[in-house]
């Protein structure tokens, strides 16, 4: 006789919880880690840092809404790892962005709309009414 998840008392939810973590892993390297920093990168000071992290948001979004990934928590502390990311470009020890005076304010503003878009993007993106226009 071969055992199932269900045979095991909390194996479903055991599982459940190991797709949410990979997913939260994968969602903070892939839509946090790699996009902010490409997208500083490649526009650094520029005004245009503000319209391509917005727009970066909807695929992101998007990526989560196809899995059914609710980001609430994952928002929370990747906003409070974003705040320490910005504050250490501006440290001199920091190599990122080196030789260039940054602008925090535009730093700070076109990251955490990114984030913000993104969790209310996803979020959208799963509800009933997006999802009701979707089909008819």
């Amino acid at each position: 006789m071969i055992l199932g998840l269900e045979d095991i008392p909390g194996g479903a939810g055991i599982v459940t919880f190991l797709i949410w973590l990979g997913l939260s892993g994968l969602f903070y390297l892939v839509c946090y880690q790699a996009a902010l920093n490409v997208m500083d990168d490649f526009t650094k000071n520029s005004v245009v840092k503000i319209p391509v992290m917005f727009s970066a948001a909807v695929p992101s979004a998007g990526l989560m809404a196809v899995f059914h990934y609710k980001p609430l928590i994952l928002f929370i502390i990747v906003a409070v790892s974003n705040y320490f990311r910005v504050k250490s470009f501006g440290q001199p020890e920091s190599k990122k962005l080196e030789g260039l005076q940054i602008n925090k304010p535009l730093f700070y503003f076109a990251s955490y709309g990114y984030l913000a878009l993104v969790l209310a993007l996803a979020l959208y993106f799963q509800s009933e009414e997006f999802l009701t226009v979707l089909s008819s």
